[in-house]
């Protein structure tokens, strides 16, 4: 993907920018732009004005004062508050208090890369059901609070494989902290498990031989159910070979028995807290996705999207965060005469696959009777680009309705057009450079503004 100057940043401070180097090439990888701060001990030099969308410490030698560099720089960063993640090469006596997250040897770039994309995802989602509830409380009378219930429920935890002495260590020490532990000796138990109930982490055996453990994780990542529920790979770190395997095919940590049981108990429920918070936003945005909304396709009405739009504009202006509008027209192809009806049917499915092509806090909504529109807030128009591209793809090739039996299912062919949020440009104003673009161009033919 080409470089965009209006990236999403992560700053990385470190003690050793040796052993930085190896993660930013990781995230960079994943299209951040990296700048660095280092630490020599005493002083932090290179700390940006600008604030970055994560913090990631990668320290090797100072690790007992990574707790005194976030306060600083939480400090330096006021009012603004971007995530902060540590990459420690080993566990301290220090609070960690300070962090959002902390990751321990053994990690993986890519184990680090992948916090720190969720960490920024989590916050972008967070930030956008805040703003939706208060559109839907000021402009539209709508009353919505956030339910707390299953975030005070206790972790479940299903442990797969063998019930080996470190194994049930694990397993009692979570349980004296109040967590719900499920044990399945074999893979078909734990599948059963898997499709019967909901877990907020997996934890697996891989102390003996790691083949169960990794087709499991495999499987899992291959199923839309299950995709999300992080997997941790308990091993010995002296014998176990497969790391790099383990997280292409979907581990989110890898734990050795090496270490204390509470740092591994605190690992587990660590990634457990974040899928409970993930799939508790997911499910907020379901239920908050039922007001202002088009009956039959799901998406957005018009007047909610003009209201939102201006928060989400004055809420990008003020954070100095880029925002994306895509307007697309969705075009009937058929060579017969196809009745309102079944046009309108095909519509509502269009915008339905819309809003699922895309993600949760961005903001699809039905504009006209063929004309829809996405705000992607925090996204820039190089991303988004590629969101198009997906989008066009999967809808040339989905088949509609005709209710002619002679001619057959029809076609829809998308005209989009693209613009970013520039200057002090209102909400109705970008609406309209949207909809100028999308009605002076030819079909398929991207613009940018």
């Amino acid at each position: 993907m080409t470089k965009s100057a209006s990236q999403q940043t992560v700053l990385i401070a470190t003690d050793n920018i040796n052993e930085a180097q190896y993660i930013a090439e990781e995230l960079r990888a994943q299209n951040y732009d990296i700048t660095f701060c280092e630490f020599d001990g005493k002083t932090l030099k290179g700390t940006p004005f600008k604030v970055p969308n994560a913090v990631l410490l990668v320290f090797t030698d100072y690790i007992e004062q990574a707790h005194m560099v976030v306060l600083a720089l939480k400090e330096h960063f006021l009012p603004k508050a971007p995530p902060f993640i540590g990459a420690l090469t080993r566990e301290s006596k220090m609070t960690h208090e300070a962090f959002d997250t902390v990751i321990y040897p053994p990690a993986h770039i890519s184990q680090i890369a992948n916090r720190v994309s969720s960490m920024i995802r989590l916050g972008q989602m967070e930030r956008e059901i805040n703003r939706r509830i208060i559109t839907l409380k000021d402009d539209f009378d709508i009353k919505y609070s956030l339910s707390e219930e299953a975030l005070n429920q206790p972790f479940k935890i299903l442990f797969i494989g063998k019930a080996t002495p470190e194994f049930m260590v694990i397993i009692n020490a979570l349980q004296t902290k109040n967590v719900e532990v499920v044990a399945a000796f074999t893979s078909f138990s734990a599948f059963d498990y898997l499709h019967e109930g909901e877990f907020d982490a997996v934890v697996m055996n891989a102390l003996e031989q790691s083949e169960p453990a990794l087709t499991i994780s495999e499987t899992m990542r291959r199923n839309a159910k299950l995709y999300n529920v992080p997997t941790l790979f308990l091993v010995n770190s002296d014998t176990f070979t497969d790391q790099e395997l383990a997280y292409q095919k979907g581990a989110r940590d890898i734990i050795s028995t090496n270490a204390e049981t509470e740092e591994i108990s605190g690992r587990i429920l660590e990634l457990a807290n974040y899928h409970r918070i993930h799939s508790q936003l997911k499910n907020e945005f379901q239920s908050l996705s039922n007001k202002c909304v088009e009956k039959d396709s799901g998406i957005f009405n018009k007047e909610f999207f003009q209201s939102h739009l201006k928060r989400v504009v004055a809420d990008m202006e003020t954070n100095d965060e880029k925002l994306t509008l895509i307007a697309i027209k969705a075009n009937p192809n058929s060579y017969s005469e196809i009745s309102a009806n079944k046009i309108n049917s095909a519509m509502n499915q269009v915008g339905e696959m819309l809003k699922n092509l895309v993600r949760m806090q961005d903001i699809t909504a039905r504009w006209s009777d063929d004309i829809f529109m996405i705000a992607f807030p925090e996204q820039d128009l190089v991303s988004v680009s590629s969101i198009i591209e997906r989008i066009e793809g999967i809808v040339d090739c989905a088949a509609f309705d005709s209710g002619n039996e002679e001619s057959g299912p029809f076609t829809i062919m998308l005209n989009s057009a693209i613009v970013e949020h520039i200057g002090h440009e209102s909400s109705d104003e970008l609406i309209a450079h949207a909809a100028s673009e999308l009605t002076g161009q030819s079909q398929n033919q991207l613009r940018a503004g």
